[in-house]
């Protein structure tokens, strides 16, 4: 019986305790802890001298130069409307010696529009008989489906209340007030000369199928109206009709 004990109490003393089994345990955790870390980290780090990080860092480089050159030299801006630019240099002592009021009148007068523009005469398209046409209510109402079908309201607001956020980018016109049968300025191609031009029949075919340097763009936008998608003739009288019912009389 004794012997039996004796044997017994050897084997228990020859197996690892509870104690050891939970510190082995815990030191493998964080040795796998430590390195989910280590790979996890590596793989979220920022690769350091890629092909795009050059080109970006020589892009930025060039803006910077081009920048520098902009600033400390004399330019043509608009030749058109005589404009030029002067180094930065010039223009802060031209305003030190004109002094803010008389410099901002200044500015005024020389960014106003040409007086002695003529009005150029677009001719209504051939598709368009009479202008009566354009106040059929049924037209009126496919101009509005297809006004939404084509995507124009991404560029073109027709309620205050809706913007337009890419037509508040690009600074596209928007269709809310009177302004059918109106005159705007534009410029002939993006940067070209100024014109005036109505605001009807002529101008609004023209500007949903012109395209290239022969479009004309509105004063102030950012760029020409994109290519919408391919329209007939039919679709065109019915956007114009649908356009043209927004303008308040």
């Amino acid at each position: 019986m004794s012997n039996d004990k004796s044997q017994a109490d050897q084997t228990d003393a020859a197996r690892p305790s509870w104690a050891t089994h939970e510190l082995v345990a815990l030191a493998l955790t964080v040795v796998l802890a430590v390195w989910v870390v280590a790979q996890w980290g590596a793989a979220v780090q920022p690769q350091r001298n890629t092909e795009r990080d050059e080109k970006r860092a020589a892009t930025m480089a060039e803006l910077r130069v081009a920048d520098e050159e902009a600033l400390n030299s004399f330019g043509v801006v608009d030749e058109s409307l005589k404009r030029y630019r002067i180094p930065i240099q010039n223009a802060m002592t031209l305003v030190a010696e004109l002094g803010a009021e008389n410099i901002s009148k200044e500015v005024a007068a020389r960014t106003a529009p040409p007086s002695d523009l003529k009005l150029v005469e677009i001719p209504d398209p051939d598709f368009l008989a009479d202008i009566s046409e354009l106040d059929d209510p049924s037209l009126i109402e496919q101009g509005k489906t297809l006004f939404q079908t084509k995507i124009c309201f991404t560029c073109h607001q027709t309620d205050p209340a809706v913007p337009a956020p890419a037509g508040l980018a690009l600074k596209a016109p928007n269709f809310i007030g009177d302004f059918w049968g109106k005159e705007r300025l534009v410029h002939k191609g993006m940067g070209g000369p100024l014109e005036r031009v109505l605001m009807g029949p002529g101008y609004f075919a023209e500007s949903v199928s012109a395209t290239g340097s022969g479009a004309r763009v509105l004063k102030g936008a950012l760029t020409p109206m994109p290519p919408p998608p391919p329209v007939t003739e039919e679709e065109v009288k019915a956007l114009m009709a649908y356009v043209r019912s927004l303008s308040a009389e």
